[in-house]
């Protein structure tokens, strides 16, 4: 790896279901963004290009009345074909499922510890942990016409974290798409930059060992060909989990 890129830090590609699948396997870390949400159905048509915003508002505005849900509205309106709402409900339960095993994985984190405390007592064995504290997260990002026009759209400074391990070989943070709006990202701290693909990856942070480390992430988001202009939820989650 270059040595300007992300100090001690290496990429391991991985795709969305390998996210979620290691946060389950996670004993001591960070679930999604606090306030973080799996993406509306609209959300993930618009982000595909299959509708635009103006149809999405029609569509909502006439399911004030109808009582219909937002996918049989958009079919009926003629906006979009019953097969599309299909894939995007189908991304969007991939997306729930991932966000639900990562907080079953933190959530199950006190009864870990509990069990830890037990073996140290006994083995005096102490395994490895790690806590990630999201301090700070951009909940949105906006794209313009300009930003479509250059082809990508840069958020410096959008992710803020604390990190907590007890692990001298480092940690890692996992990332998994929740939007499909871009094609690659450069993450980018003080260290350097790394890149990852559109189903997200992993950034291993070696040797970075102590209480409340920081770490300051800036994205520069290359943008799928499909995206319209806009404001959509943040596209990213992350977890963090000891190496």
């Amino acid at each position: 790896m270059d040595k300007k890129r992300l100090h001690h830090a290496e990429i391991a590609p991985a795709a969305a279901a390998r996210a979620r699948d290691t946060a389950a396997q996670t004993q001591h870390g960070e679930g999604p963004a606090s306030g973080d949400r799996p993406p509306k159905l609209g959300e993930i048509l618009v982000a595909q290009g299959k509708i635009t915003q103006e149809q999405l508002a029609i569509a909502l505005d006439r399911q004030k009345t109808s009582g219909r849900r937002l996918g049989e509205e958009l079919v009926k309106a003629g906006f979009v074909k019953r097969s599309v709402v299909s894939r995007a409900l189908r991304i969007q339960r991939r997306i729930v499922f991932g966000a639900l095993t990562t907080l079953a994985a933190a959530t199950m984190s006190p009864h870990l510890h509990a069990a830890a405390r037990s073996q140290i007592a006994v083995t005096a064995f102490v395994p490895a942990q790690t806590v990630g504290q999201l301090v700070q997260q951009r909940p949105e990002i906006t794209i313009t016409d300009a930003d479509i026009a250059r082809g990508y759209v840069e958020i410096p400074g959008a992710s803020q974290l604390r990190v907590t391990s007890n692990n001298p070989a480092g940690y890692i943070v996992d990332f998994f798409s929740r939007l499909p709006i871009f094609t690659s990202v450069r993450i980018s701290s003080d260290g350097g930059s790394a890149d990852l693909g559109p189903d997200g990856g992993a950034i291993i942070e070696r040797g970075r060992q102590g209480r409340d480390l920081p770490l300051n992430l800036s994205y520069r988001f290359n943008l799928a060909a499909q995206v319209q202009p806009g404001t959509y939820a943040w596209p990213l989650a992350l977890n963090v989990r000891p190496l």
